[in-house]
């Protein structure tokens, strides 16, 4: 990352600096866009110094809706529409009065298979999707539940996207969003990029909670079989965010790698330019990232009990994550990294830290959205 500190932003690096100072061994990226221009980039510690990238969880997730709202903007795709419109297999076992904007905002029902699914159908999202397609939902639908997917959404938006372009997500993403920026946020990638990758450390609190493998969470995150990979089993998020099969395949629930200033950049060049990024106008009109940004679903989720909100494939702010505005669209990951963009504020934002930090009352990078907020804020009073 390029390291940047304007004096506007100044004091965000200052909280950055403070955060580094709680916890020995701390280590984070930090970026910020504002009215298309880069007003910070700023990393603390040496694990992410420099031209670290890592894995950015279901950030993921948060990229993937991007080249779905590309579609949408297409008229390839439409959230209005059955899903049964795009794919029609996925319509049946009571999933046919599903909408495409339902599927995508995690109220499809469809977390998991009970007793969790082999390395060669996890792995293989052309496979699981012919899985998820026949199987039942887990709850009745139109009732507003909302349970959150967190590797089916990936395999979900895969499918729809080969289904409408016969291409790999993440071979539009390459194609559409990062190549033409430029930026350090892949989707999968080769083993040139191995040097820079840092691995993402264990949380400091590791003690596993009991996970009922026929759950909603537990189907969720397949957690019976865990991840099998070539190298062996694993069963926690790290160690499958390390393996170089999994980054190279590029997971589109969780397999990105990134730094904080990609992300950051993406996220500003979807809704405004971005000149240095030689993005003349944003990637998605005004009337397309707010069709995909409104907010569908919001309530208790089925698979960990917290109130969460999700539009198109973005997760949305609440009281709880206070990330942004209304208008304001991305995700988190599951090493508490956070990116978005907020049209209200003209900002791009991207937060990665090294490790998961365990639960806070308020995170450090919403903490930290929070501080961009009240600094552009006071910038427009003066």
């Amino acid at each position: 990352m390029d390291s940047v500190i304007t004096e506007d932003f100044a004091p965000l690096a200052e909280a950055l600096d403070a955060r580094a100072a709680e916890e020995e061994g701390y280590s984070a990226q930090l970026a910020i866009y504002h009215r298309g221009q880069l007003v910070l980039s700023h990393a603390v510690g040496e694990h992410l110094a420099g031209d670290a990238v890592t894995c950015v969880f279901s950030c993921t997730k948060g990229l993937g809706a991007l080249v779905i709202a590309m579609l949408i903007q297409d008229g390839l795709l439409d959230p209005a529409k059955p899903i049964g419109t795009y794919w029609p297999e996925f319509a049946s076992g009571g999933k046919q009065r599903l909408t495409l904007g339902e599927v995508l905002s995690h109220q499809a029902g469809v977390l998991g298979v009970p007793g969790g699914v082999p390395s060669e159908v996890l792995l293989n999202s052309a496979e699981y999707a012919k899985v998820l397609a026949s199987m039942p939902s887990i709850w009745p639908q139109g009732q507003n539940i909302v349970g959150y997917h967190a590797i089916t959404m990936g395999v979900l938006m895969e499918e729809l996207v080969r289904r409408v372009t016969g291409q790999e997500l993440k071979e539009v993403y390459e194609q559409r969003i990062r190549k033409p920026l430029g930026v350090d946020a892949f989707i999968g990638h080769g083993a040139e990029l191995e040097p820079r990758y840092r691995d993402v450390l264990p949380a400091l609190d590791e003690a596993p909670a009991f996970m009922d493998p026929f759950s909603p969470s537990g189907l969720s995150v397949n957690s019976t079989s865990g991840f099998a990979l070539e190298s062996g089993p694993v069963y926690n998020w790290h160690e499958l965010a390390n393996s170089p099969q999994v980054r190279q395949l590029g997971p589109a629930s969780m397999g990105a790698v990134a730094n904080a200033q990609a992300l950051a950049g993406i996220y500003a060049a979807s809704f405004g330019a971005v000149p240095e990024l030689g993005a003349t106008e944003g990637l998605l009109s005004a009337d397309t990232w707010a069709e995909v940004s409104t907010e569908l679903v919001y309530g208790p989720d089925r698979t960990n009990g917290l109130l969460q909100a999700f539009a198109v494939g973005f997760m949305k702010p609440t009281a709880r994550k206070d990330y942004g505005s209304i208008f304001a669209y991305g995700h988190d990951g599951a090493n508490s990294s956070l990116a978005f963009a907020d049209p209200a504020y003209q900002l791009g934002f991207g937060y990665i830290p090294s490790r998961n930090e365990g639960e806070k009352d308020i995170s450090t990078g919403v903490r930290l959205s929070q501080l961009a907020r009240q600094l552009i804020l006071a910038k427009g009073a003066k």
